[in-house]
């Protein structure tokens, strides 16, 4: 396939608000939303003074459009804050995914512990539920909701959630695979996206499906999968692929729970804020067009960006 050509630009930047102790330290990965007003919601995670992580909710006065960027009307926050001592997100709750279901809305979530010795945390996957529209959240459980197996002994981290029009809930997710020995010492971690099945959203059974795979030995990390519905019916995917510096890929599928992805990365005219990082991509209906939402230079805390897709994009 011939590389993608450049995207529309428009941007929507925003920075650590003054006075906001749980996003002090930065922001990261985040799942948009329109409220029942039409206007655009973000939930994302904030990195205190310790770095710790936690998730709230900024709310604009409007949808995000081609030549308007809205503007921050209102913050809710932390709605999602530490775990339990002990508990798998006792050092922070980050990487939302929000789906709306039975009544209810259900946050999916990434928390996480500090580790000591050579690897330096640990990832898994948690689920919160709202019965106020979002509002505020509770924890369905404090364990995990894909607890480690032989297949699977190290982590899990962003992921997608969707319910399929058969019913059956299908999760993209990031597997950790290993945290590799490095020449200059210490470790790096490997992880893919893999797939995994539910009749309700909580019980899910992992057959080993591999979603995308890593591409090559110079690339270690795939994560935050965004699965989406084209306007020529096709089911894409855009996600982060990290080699040398983190870049966004588009896939399509090849089958209920693989992507075939493209060669080349996303073209997207950077600024100085996203020309070493772009990623945590996700990508919203807003009207009669898509929006591609992405996370700038380090891992969001330069900013968040967001562009418009011309229509028929990617056909």
């Amino acid at each position: 396939m011939t590389p993608l050509p450049p995207l529309p630009a428009g941007r929507l930047l925003l920075r650590p608000l003054p006075g906001c102790w749980w996003m002090a330290g930065g922001l990261g990965a985040f799942c948009p939303m329109l409220g029942p007003d039409g206007a655009l919601r973000l939930y994302l995670g904030g990195r205190d003074a310790e770095g710790r992580s936690h998730i709230g909710r900024l709310d604009f006065d409007g949808p995000p459009e081609a030549d308007r960027a809205p503007a921050l009307r209102r913050l809710l926050g932390p709605l999602l804050s530490l775990g339990a001592p002990g508990c798998f997100d006792a050092d922070g709750t980050g990487y939302p995914w929000l789906v709306e279901a039975d009544g209810a809305m259900r946050m999916y979530y990434v928390g996480w512990q500090r580790l000591g010795g050579a690897v330096p945390f640990r990832n898994q996957i948690g689920l919160a539920i709202s019965r106020d529209g979002g509002d505020s959240f509770f924890r369905f459980s404090r364990a995990p909701l894909l607890p480690a197996n032989d297949a699977e002994p190290i982590g899990h981290g962003s992921c997608a959630v969707q319910r399929l029009s058969d019913g059956r809930w299908r999760l993209l997710y990031t597997s950790f695979l290993e945290w590799a020995a490095t020449p200059g010492g210490g470790h790096r971690h490997r992880y893919q996206l893999h797939t995994a099945w539910s009749e309700d959203g909580l019980d899910w059974q992992r057959p080993g499906d591999v979603a995308v795979p890593l591409a090559d030995a110079g690339e270690y990390a795939l994560g935050a999968p965004a699965p989406w519905r084209a306007g020529d019916g096709t089911e894409r995917i855009v996600f982060t692929a990290r080699g040398d510096r983190y870049r966004l890929f588009l896939g399509t599928a090849d089958g209920p729970g693989r992507f075939r992805r493209h060669p080349a990365p996303l073209v997207i005219p950077a600024g100085d804020w996203d020309d070493a990082m772009q990623c945590y991509p996700r990508i919203l209906r807003a009207g009669d067009h898509d929006v591609l939402f992405y996370a700038g230079n380090g891992y969001g805390r330069a900013g968040i960006g967001f562009l418009p897709l011309p229509a028929g994009w990617p056909a």
